[in-house]
């Protein structure tokens, strides 16, 4: 039986192919990126990115927004002062509202359908730059939560990529990328864009950025959701409190199947090899495409000198992302 699901995860694997988005699509996004400015209370500038979403209504992060003296952004030269917002505090979403914003929309895609390793691309204004820039990755998880999914991906972005665009390959929006997280594997998150279409539809407009609640990511260690906790234990490589928390996630989440991954990654190092194995066999079984689990998988098949069963992995992970182990140390 295992063996014939591994077969089946690297015919698959190897058949999973992406269209690279051409230099017009991408030229063309541009326009409708947009840089943040705003100014605070101490007299500082701060600087973030927006995406044009409809017509006069402009995305960001209320993160960058957050009680703000003043806010306005900026396109080929122009600037522009919004008149209104509406406001998701808990998700971390600000819709600036303008006059006469004569930019092009992006479409809005969906988050309904994505699939772990579908390559994606982002563009904002990280680092700063003058122009938008574009960063590529593929997804690397999807995370239920509040109704809706948040996306871990691998596309990579820094300061002032609040409030960006995470795109597939069609140039459809499909998350804003809002926060990040350190990590062996990427930790880039993007808040969906179904949170945009509730807020389009049903959004109350405010006239003040005052920030009436911490976005969801910035919470106390213990009201973080499972997804975020067990990255921090992770990088901190507590795997006792790590095999506690993913135990209790599975628990509460039993389809969770990265609960299942997290519980493993934490047995495989506290010296539970076989145990860990188990965990990661039903990853995959739930989800072939899981790299980090097959990259476990792979590792253990090395601990065990199964070098056929290696070498099978090791097909696996370079035809879903082969950085994975060029980067391996």
């Amino acid at each position: 039986m295992f063996k014939k699901l591994l077969f089946f995860l690297v015919l698959t694997s190897t058949n999973f192919l992406f269209a690279q988005p051409s230099n017009e699509l991408l030229f063309s996004l541009n326009q409708s990126v947009l840089k943040v400015h705003v100014a605070t209370k101490e007299g500082h500038h701060g600087v973030g990115s927006g995406v044009v979403i409809q017509k006069d209504y402009v995305v960001t992060n209320c993160h960058v927004i957050a009680n703000a003296q003043g806010v306005h952004v900026t396109k080929f030269g122009y600037s522009y002062s919004p008149d209104a917002l509406i406001a998701d505090w808990k998700n971390d979403l600000c819709i600036l509202k303008f006059k006469f914003l004569e930019l092009p929309a992006v479409k809005l895609g969906s988050s309904d359908h994505l699939e772990y390793e579908m390559e994606v691309f982002g563009k904002s204004y990280g680092g700063n730059t003058v122009k938008p820039h574009t960063s590529y990755g593929k997804i690397k998880g999807i995370h239920p939560f509040l109704g809706n999914n948040i996306i871990q991906s691998s596309a990579w972005f820094s300061l002032g990529a609040s409030g960006g665009g995470l795109f597939n390959s069609e140039g459809e929006l499909i998350g804003v990328t809002t926060f990040k997280a350190a990590g062996r594997f990427a930790y880039f998150y993007s808040v969906p864009v179904e949170v945009i279409k509730t807020m389009l539809s049903s959004g109350e407009e405010i006239s003040v950025t005052t920030q009436r609640e911490l976005p969801f990511w910035d919470a106390p260690e213990e009201e973080l959701p499972y997804f975020m906790r067990v990255v921090r234990l992770e990088r901190n490589k507590d795997w006792e409190n790590l095999k506690k928390v993913a135990l209790d996630w599975e628990g509460k989440e039993p389809e969770a199947f990265e609960a299942k991954n997290y519980y493993g990654i934490a047995l495989f190092h506290l010296g539970e090899i076989e145990l860990a194995e188990k965990q990661f066999k039903q990853v995959i079984q739930l989800n072939e495409k899981h790299s980090q689990s097959i990259y476990y998988l792979y590792k253990i098949a090395k601990i065990n000198n199964q070098s056929d069963v290696a070498e099978s992995y090791k097909t696996a992970l370079n035809n879903l992302d082969d950085s994975i182990l060029a980067n391996e140390k």
